[in-house]
């Protein structure tokens, strides 16, 4: 078993730029959708509560054959009904599994940014705004990082359970670890000792990350009592 590790390791560079990826741009993306909806604005934040909706109702799975072998459908139709090769049919793998799990993160990311800007004063938001602040910059100063403190623990829980989603990537040929174990587990006939080898590979990898990710609640913490502390 242990034999086959080294392919496994190979993998793992891939299966991490999946997962950090598409975090960072779940992260953002889900950041813009929360403020579309906390603001109320006219028409975004129907359809922002529309996505958000769609992406969380819609198994992950299902999402990803709509996307895979949907979107070459529809261009190749909008490139005969224009007359037109413009749109393209052909898609890199990684790129649609880089696009439909970003998609799919920002609507979980959106609702935890969306809670965690309501656990912040809003007389903050109007004391800053008075004293000349534009809004991105009481974004950025006041609204984010207070909201961080109490969402760092939602956003590991979204990490973790992306990174175990991102599982399914084997689906559409991406060859992150669980391709290569299924590969080598079809072709050897032993697919308990691969299946054994990847559980525990993804079991370290995450541990990893939830360390991170408490070290860095522990740091903001930390901050938030400075803050306090000096203020009072």
């Amino acid at each position: 078993m242990l034999s086959k590790l080294p392919l496994i390791i190979d993998a793992i560079p891939r299966t991490l730029l999946l997962v950090l990826v598409s975090a960072v741009i779940g992260f953002i993306l889900g950041f813009f959708l929360s403020i579309v909806r906390s603001y109320q604005i006219p028409v975004l934040s129907q359809l922002a509560t529309a996505y958000i909706s769609i992406f969380r109702g819609v198994p992950l799975l299902v999402q990803m054959y709509l996307v895979y072998f949907g979107l070459p459908e529809i261009f190749a139709y909008l490139n005969e009904a224009f007359a037109v090769t413009f749109f393209p049919v052909e898609f890199n793998k990684m790129f649609i599994a880089l696009l439909i799990f970003s998609l799919y993160t920002a609507a979980y990311q959106a609702e935890v940014w969306y809670a965690a800007l309501r656990t912040v004063d809003y007389n903050q938001m109007e004391a800053a705004l008075s004293v000349g602040m534009t809004l991105p910059q009481a974004l950025i100063r006041i609204f984010i990082p207070q909201a961080l403190v109490s969402a760092i623990p939602n956003f590991a829980n979204l990490f973790i359970a992306l990174f175990k989603q991102t599982s399914l990537a084997f689906t559409i040929k991406v060859i992150d670890i669980m391709a290569v174990a299924k590969m080598e587990a079809g072709s050897t006939y032993r697919y308990l000792e691969m299946y054994v080898l990847i559980a525990i590979v993804y079991w370290i990898l995450i541990l990893a990350f939830e360390q991170l990710f408490a070290y860095l609640e522990k740091v903001y913490s930390n901050q938030k009592k400075r803050s306090a502390v000096s203020k009072g």
